[in-house]
This record gives structure tokens, sequence and C-alpha cells, in this order.
């Protein structure tokens, strides 16, 4: 396996890890065993615990933004964006549960991140958003951060329970959110 794809998989296993059981649950060894490798490969990596979660989160909130950045906001339909959400959303569950729902005991510039990411989505969002409404929308004002909140909450039950709110709910869900959005930015 090369260089590459083996800091991949650590990365896999530590994020899994993760999702399954929280952070405070991620060892070097655990890590290791659950790899099928010697520690001394994870530290060869990663120097320490502390660089093996720094370079998880970071590849798992550049996933994120990846989804954020990917939606397809140029299509003409309310419903088509809302499709593109539930794409990026179930392109990757895990990173989506750790950044949507961190378990305890997570490093401590993870509230940072996620606020980063939070803001980002906020300003591609309004970005959007404005051109759906034909106004100038605020990516710090109300409705952006309620969309982003509700669309946060959405996502986590979805994540959590895929039958309780199947991806038709889901979707609709998530029009009507934009709807909603448009109508209190346009004042219709």
């Amino acid at each position: 396996m090369s260089a590459g794809d083996r800091r991949a998989q650590l990365l896999d296993v530590a994020r899994d890890i993760v999702a399954a059981d929280g952070f405070g649950a991620v060892t070097i060894e655990r890590v290791a065993r659950e790899a099928e490798v010697a520690r001394a490969l994870v530290y060869q990596q990663f120097t320490d615990l502390s660089g093996l979660m720094t370079a998880m989160l970071d590849r798992e909130m550049g996933i994120a933004l990846a989804g954020v950045a990917g939606v397809k906001w140029s299509t003409d339909t309310v419903d088509q964006v809302a499709r593109s959400i539930l794409d990026y959303l179930q392109a990757a569950p895990a990173s989506w549960q750790i950044m949507l729902s961190p378990p305890d005991g997570g490093p401590p510039n993870l509230r940072a991140r996620l606020e980063l990411g939070r803001s980002y989505a906020r300003a591609s969002g309004a970005r959007h958003l404005s051109r759906f409404s034909g106004t100038e929308v605020d990516p710090n004002g109300p409705t952006e951060r309620i969309l982003v909140a509700a669309l946060e909450e959405l996502a986590r039950l979805h994540l959590d329970n895929p039958l309780s709110v199947p991806d038709d709910v889901l979707r609709n869900y998530i029009a009507g959110l934009l709807h909603w959005a448009i109508a209190m930015e346009t004042g219709s």
C-alpha cells in the first residue's frame, strides 16, 4: 500500500472510531490494531495522537466543505437544489455525522473549525439564495442563520435514523425551507 493510501486508511479508521465511540475512544493502539498495522507506522504518519486527530478533522472538514461547495445551486428549481444537498450528505455520512454531531472529547479547536464551516455554508448559501430571491442576502442575517441551523438539524435526524426521515421527506423539508428563505428575503 502506498504511503498516501496507508494514510487515508488510518484516517478512515480514526474517523470510524470517532463516529462509533467518540473522540475519547481513539488511541494510537486502537487505530493500529483496527488497521492491522504496527503502532510505529501510525506514529510515522502522524507523529502522535494530536497529529492524527488534527489530520482526521482537517480531512473531514475538507470533505464537508467540498460537499457544500458542490451543491448545484445553478439549477432552475429549488427541488433540484434539495436533491443536490441530499446527495452530498449521503456521499460522506460518517464525515457529516462527526461535523454535525461531534461526540464529546473532541480536540480544543474542534468548535472553532465547526463554526468556520458554518460560516462558509452561510456565505455560500447567501450568495446563491440572493440569486434565487433577486435580493442581497446577508450571510450573517437571521434568514441564513435559521436556514443553516434547520438544515443541520434535518441532516442530523436523517443521519441518525434514515427510516424516520427518508430521502423524499428530507428533500421536501429542504425545498420548503428554501422557499421559506426566499419568501423571507423578498417579503412575499
